[in-house]
């Protein structure tokens, strides 16, 4: 009994955080192998054993695809399709448990972030706890990224990174606050996995220059100027050896033509500004929680008075975060257009949907700074009253329908449909004794963004070469399951 009062709030939160992801779980739960997961399982014949493979992928992929060699490294090693056995709903419990991980190291480096920007006011590690939960609950709530959570090569690539962003996140600060050896080195260590992907580079680049140089929060433990900036000397290297790999330069010119930088730089802004405001305008969340988030800096900083960090700063290096995030894509795709996939939308809604709520939180501490007026209680109080008269709106005028929690409501059946047809499609394929094989389905299932296809097109003939590591052109599902070729026939 000790123990459940003592643990009483984290207990609650856990439960909320619980009850938040239940509409995440049904979804990941029901999913199937897609596209370039069947490329990324070792068990090629033709390699001899999966030693030669994993060498002759890594070679091939760091020549020919890309540099982000860490997450092919971590695709190939970790990839459920390595069993080589039909996985059924087990292909979603890994990916479940895959999501459970990379929002547990969010939610520790989220938490750490806005317990620093708190300045560890009396209660700071309990408004922590609420604000991280509402920023999460933003994150979840706003939309649903199909190839981050239900997509085993977009968890990795995406998800994964983004969650070592944020344990370096917490490392970084951790050694701000502790002057630990293990927390550099640890800190050290992600960063530079973190860096091998050029989506976070900047991001990562910015929040270390934003705590360490312009903050200088290292000064207390750290004389030496190398060791200051060693860690970041290090990101960089890894950044440019990731972006000057001979792979990256094939697979753009797979692309359209390219652009120039200064075109890429608009079209990025652009991008911002697009998606920026439809988080804004769309989801109705965002304005109750950015609400709510003002109120809490407001009434955790009220009888402190600690003066805030620099807003302005802060604005900066958000902005520099929400472009530079997305500009190696705009650029390397030679993108002109408004548009990202899924898994990239991910990466920018998340930092442009962070950086909104720790504004939030810092815009009210501020008030609170130059008003001077005790009004802490009143603060909360309309806290929790936005809180409710928020749901109530959102009922009022239906728009909770824009809510992931509704939408997966209300898509639920299709969502199972969609699995029983693709997941019957695959055992098919897996149990057929024939080296061309051809599945016949007379129905389809109505498409919905909560679910993501295997990636087999009604008609096509896949049939690249079995000793194939990638192409370019098709997916390898003909290489996995050893066939020949695989035809998959059903209504567009």
């Amino acid at each position: 009994m000790n123990v459940l009062k003592n643990n009483k709030s984290k207990i609650i939160i856990g439960v909320l955080y619980f009850i938040l992801f239940i509409p995440v779980f049904y979804s990941i739960y029901y999913s199937v192998p897609a596209s370039d997961d069947f490329a990324m399982a070792l068990g090629r014949d033709a390699y001899g054993n999966v030693v030669s493979e994993f060498i002759a992928a890594v070679v091939f992929f760091w020549t020919k695809r890309g540099g982000t060699i860490c997450s092919f490294v971590a695709e190939y090693l970790i990839n459920p399709l390595n069993l080589h056995v039909h996985l059924g709903h087990w292909y979603g419990i890994y990916m479940i448990i895959a999501f459970i991980i990379c929002m547990f190291l969010i939610y520790m480096g989220l938490k750490k972030l806005v317990f620093y920007v708190l300045k560890d006011a009396d209660n700071a590690p309990f408004a922590s706890e609420i604000i991280t939960f509402l920023v999460i609950f933003m994150l979840i709530e706003n939309y649903y990224y199909v190839e981050t959570y239900n997509w085993y090569v977009g968890m990795i690539s995406y998800a994964g990174v983004m969650a070592l962003l944020f344990l370096n996140i917490f490392l970084t600060l951790r050694f701000a606050e502790t002057g630990k050896k293990s927390a550099y080195v640890w800190m050290i260590v992600t960063g530079v996995i973190v860096a091998n992907t050029s989506a976070f580079d900047i991001p990562l680049g910015a929040f270390f220059v934003y705590i360490v140089l312009f903050n200088k929060e290292f000064d207390k433990f750290v004389s030496s100027i190398f060791k200051k900036v060693l860690p970041l000397l290090l990101y960089i290297a890894m950044g440019l050896i990731t972006i000057m790999a001979p792979g990256n330069y094939a697979r753009q010119s797979q692309y359209t033509e390219g652009v120039s930088v200064g075109t890429a730089l608009r079209q990025t802004v652009a991008d911002v500004q697009f998606f920026g405001m439809a988080i804004i305008k769309e989801r109705p969340v965002t304005l109750i929680i950015a609400v709510m988030l003002v109120l809490l800096g407001f009434a955790v900083n009220n009888k402190q008075r600690k003066r805030p960090g620099n807003i302005i700063l802060y604005g900066i290096v958000a902005v520099c975060v929400w472009i530079g995030c997305i500009l190696p894509y705009v650029y390397g795709r030679g993108m002109t257009r408004t548009y990202l996939d899924v898994r990239m939308q991910y990466v920018l809604d998340y930092f442009i949907e962070i950086g909104i709520c720790i504004g939030c939180v810092m815009l009210g501490q501020w008030i609170a700074y130059i008003i001077k007026v005790d009004l802490s209680k009143a603060a909360y109080i309309a806290t929790c009253a936005v809180a409710v008269l928020g749901v109530a709106a959102l009922v009022a005028t239906g728009r909770y329908a824009t809510t992931v929690t509704y939408e997966v409501y209300a898509k639920h059946a299709d969502i199972a449909a969609s699995y029983d047809l693709w997941n019957g499609i695959l055992l098919e394929i897996e149990n057929s004794s024939d080296s061309d094989v051809t599945v016949d389905r007379d129905y389809n299932v109505s498409w919905n963004k909560y679910f993501l296809y295997s990636g087999m097109e009604p008609g096509e003939v896949y049939a690249v070469e079995l000793d194939s590591l990638y192409d370019s052109q098709q997916i390898l599902p003909n290489v996995y399951y050893k066939k020949n070729s695989i035809t998959v026939n059903y209504p567009r």
